[in-house]
């Protein structure tokens, strides 16, 4: 079983992946930060900034220290600074050192790079706290990815685990975890992916996201509220009247329209447009409408 990450590794184990196992069983890996389950994918808004995560697993050892590296392509930028441990296994375990190095330069011979260095209990009166034994991915931290307006849209960046690189320093640094005070090269890594956008724009009650808002978006929604039929691929659109629901009332309220008896959908209608992100109703488009330019 693969699994694809993101930017800057932690931990994490995955079964049935024929991983090496021995004295170190830790497998480095990142993804979104908001995610209940472990999601390698992060999107994200051209123009816009998200936070992506770093998580760990190891069933057997207690880890005393990270140092993770992590590389990445342009356009995507690194923020310096904003590495955090709040809410992680980290912070729970009073992390004492947090160290985070971002070097966003094409042109010095090795490309894009972060590199994040923890030591858990760095500090008098060294009470030997580490990171427990997990069998299912921790986060440890996050920091934030900003990409720029001119992002290419539809497409994803990959974020990948990179040794010997020295970021903006003279020393070359690789992912090491710190397990009975040795440092020890993990058991596995998982790449992962920055995508644009987060969302997609789309036409308020296009509802089958064929580019036109007609009768056949009303068809649409009841054969899926009734007869069990496909999800709506852009369930902003599908709902018509901007209740936060998909229910009945939308494709009663798109047959009004249609035939002169109703008002029009709210924005974004008849244009295409984007409400704001992420949406407070849960009801995100994903899927481009071909009506639509690609990028917001």
């Amino acid at each position: 079983m693969k699994i694809r990450i993101a930017s800057i590794g932690l931990v994490v184990l995955v079964f049935g992946s024929g991983l090496a196992r021995g004295i170190d069983d830790t497998v480095l890996l990142a993804g979104r930060s908001d995610s209940v389950l472990f999601d390698p994918t992060m999107n994200i808004q051209p123009g816009g900034i998200q936070q992506f995560s770093f998580f760990y697993s190891d069933p057997s050892s207690n880890i005393q220290g990270f140092t993770i590296v992590a590389c990445f392509d342009g356009p995507l930028v690194a923020l310096p600074g904003t590495f955090t441990i709040e809410g992680s296994i980290l912070d729970a375990v009073d992390a004492e050192y947090l160290s985070m190095q971002v070097d966003n330069d094409d042109n010095d011979g090795d490309g894009r790079e972060i590199i994040i260095g923890v030591l858990i209990d760095a500090l008098p009166p060294f009470n030997g706290q580490t990171a427990p034994p997990t069998f299912f991915p921790q986060e440890i931290g996050r920091f934030d990815f900003y990409a720029p307006e001119d992002i290419n849209c539809s497409q994803c960046y990959p974020i990948t685990f990179c040794n010997e690189v020295n970021g903006n320093g003279s020393v070359y640094l690789t992912n090491k975890v710190v397990i009975n005070n040795q440092s020890i090269e993990p058991a596995g890594y998982y790449d992962g992916e920055v995508c644009a956008p987060a969302n997609a724009l789309f036409i308020r009650g296009d509802s089958n996201n064929d580019g036109i808002f007609d009768v056949a978006d009303a068809v649409f929604m009841l054969n899926y509220l009734f007869l069990d039929s496909v999800e709506p691929p852009c369930p902003d659109a599908a709902d018509a009247d901007n209740d936060g629901l998909l229910n009945i009332t939308d494709p009663v309220f798109m047959v009004l329209y249609i035939f002169g008896l109703g008002v029009a959908p709210p924005y974004p209608f008849p244009s295409c447009g984007l409400e704001t992100y992420p949406d407070v109703d849960f009801l995100d488009c994903l899927v481009l409408s071909p009506a639509c330019p690609v990028c917001p």
